[in-house]
């Protein structure tokens, strides 16, 4: 299989919520035209996409706010692409390290630690009970 990994624009702001119901249908929806956005194709059609956007909490840090794969595209290194083009963006735009989140999902978690983050505990966490924080510097 080819994908197709693409910076989205605001004009893809309705497929980033589309594939955000798909992949994430009890969480609240983001600002998909704030931050930066990316968005997987399967012969045309959207099958997951990735956000990140300067972090709240952590001055400077970009926080990877987003990744949804649809369950039809698991396990094919989606994900873990669509981690290492964030990760290359940051780096491009000089962000000094980068966070995420995690919450009962082991290849997620598995992904972030392959790509080199840490488990950190933020002076204030933000997630709910159960909430795994993760950081990578990046400089």
């Amino acid at each position: 299989m080819t994908f197709k990994y693409r910076r989205a624009t605001p004009h893809d702001a309705e497929t980033l919520r589309a594939l955000h119901v798909l992949t994430f249908p009890t969480d609240d929806h983001e600002n998909y035209l704030e931050g930066f956005w990316w968005i997987v194709e399967d012969a045309g059609e959207p099958c997951a996409f990735a956000g990140m956007r300067e972090s709240f909490t952590l001055p400077g840090a970009l926080y990877l706010s987003r990744c949804g794969v649809l369950a039809s595209h698991r396990g094919k290194g989606i994900q873990r692409t669509l981690l290492t083009r964030r990760l290359a963006h940051a780096k491009r735009i000089y962000a000094p390290a980068a966070i995420s989140t995690t919450l009962n999902n082991i290849p997620s978690a598995n992904n972030l630690i392959r790509a080199g983050f840490r488990l950190y505990r933020p002076e204030d966490p933000w997630g709910s009970a159960g909430t795994l924080y993760w950081l990578k510097e990046l400089t």
